[in-house]
């Protein structure tokens, strides 16, 4: 009998960490927010491998991202910005890196240049493909 409460304790002992573990493990996040801390926008990156994602820095972490995120930091960037690499683990929220100057940019990712204009017209708005709107809107960019 006891025996089997000193193993019945034992494994009860070990769930408890093990489910501990895996509520220690994070997540990270590409945050984006106007100067004076007003959130506007996140993504989510990786620290594993996956399909469709690519390898890139940020302050010598690697992390995987998708080209629409890192469409998506070049163009929040260009709007003035703040972006920040954020670690998630449970309610706490830690920076990881705050030089978003040194972000991933489709360049940095190894692509060809044929590759990286695909993949920014296939990120054009359908309706700004070819209109109007977008000769206004690129007119306009160099002003923030």
């Amino acid at each position: 009998m006891k025996r089997a409460l000193a193993f019945f304790a034992a494994l009860t002992a070990a769930g408890t960490t093990f489910a501990g573990v895996a509520h220690a493990q994070s997540d990270f996040y590409i945050r984006s927010q106007y100067s004076n801390g007003t959130f506007t926008g996140f993504h989510e990156i990786l620290t594993k491998p996956k399909e469709g994602y690519y390898q890139a820095q940020y302050c010598d972490r690697t992390f995987w991202v998708s080209s629409n995120t890192v469409i998506w930091t070049e163009e929040e960037a260009a709007a003035g910005r703040n972006l920040v690499v954020e670690e998630n683990a449970g309610s706490s929220r830690t920076p990881v890196c705050t030089d978003y100057t040194s972000f991933a940019t489709l360049e940095s990712l190894g692509l060809k240049k044929k590759e990286i204009e695909q993949i920014r017209r296939q990120a054009e708005p359908l309706d700004m493909q070819s209109s109007r709107i977008r000769i206004i809107r690129d007119a306009f960019k160099q002003f923030k």
